[in-house]
């Protein structure tokens, strides 16, 4: 979501790794990169060494991160980028994911702003869109509980889930899926809905 937002608002490339994925794949980094690491813990292995790889071809590095004076935290070059949270009460930790969506929509206008990409009025606009978003969010939650409860007496016995979005909706099915997989232990998967056709309907 981070991706679509910087780059919406900035004009600046981004590409989206797994941590995982991007230690084993050896990147190409230029010198005008920067790496962004988004991490609840702050220890994930792979997390932290796709930081040092960035430090070994002398790529600054940005921690979002929620547990406060975790490695990643120290590891971070410009100082992390705190989430300030709370402690990760359930493996689905939505308020961790909640406030890095925040945290990530905060880098892209700080971004903007030094960029010049962006009027300061937009930029008030979007705070100020930011500044309602609690409140909307539990105006939501009350609205549609009974609606939520009655979708899951219908759909509890599913043994698969398909969650489709498109374009900054893409990576909420992604984690959509993911939290159904980590609550219920169902089986779910995110997919780009423009690609259905190639793939779960082909």
């Amino acid at each position: 979501m981070t991706k679509f937002v910087v780059e919406a608002l900035t004009r600046v490339r981004v590409e989206v790794d797994y941590a995982s994925e991007f230690r084993y794949r050896e990147p190409v980094l230029g010198d005008d990169a920067l790496l962004l690491a988004i991490t609840q813990s702050g220890e994930t292995v792979d997390t932290l060494a796709a930081m040092e790889l960035a430090r070994t071809q002398s790529v600054p590095s940005i921690a979002i991160v929620n547990a406060i004076g975790s490695q990643a935290a120290r590891l971070a070059d410009g100082g992390p980028i705190y989430l300030h949270a709370g402690p990760e009460i359930g493996v689905a930790s939505t308020k961790a994911f909640t406030s890095m969506i925040v945290a990530g929509y905060l880098f892209a206008l700080r971004l903007a702003q030094a960029r010049n990409t962006l009027a300061p009025e937009q930029i008030r606009a979007h705070l100020q869109a930011l500044i309602e978003l609690p409140n909307k969010v539990n105006a939501l939650i009350e609205s549609c509980a009974t609606q939520c409860e009655q979708l899951a007496e219908r759909y509890h016995h599913a043994n698969n889930a398909l969650y489709l979005g498109r374009q900054i909706n893409y990576p909420i099915a992604l984690e959509g899926a993911l939290k159904l997989k980590e609550i219920s232990y169902i089986h779910a998967e995110g997919y780009p809905a423009g690609e259905m056709k190639h793939g779960p309907v082909a």
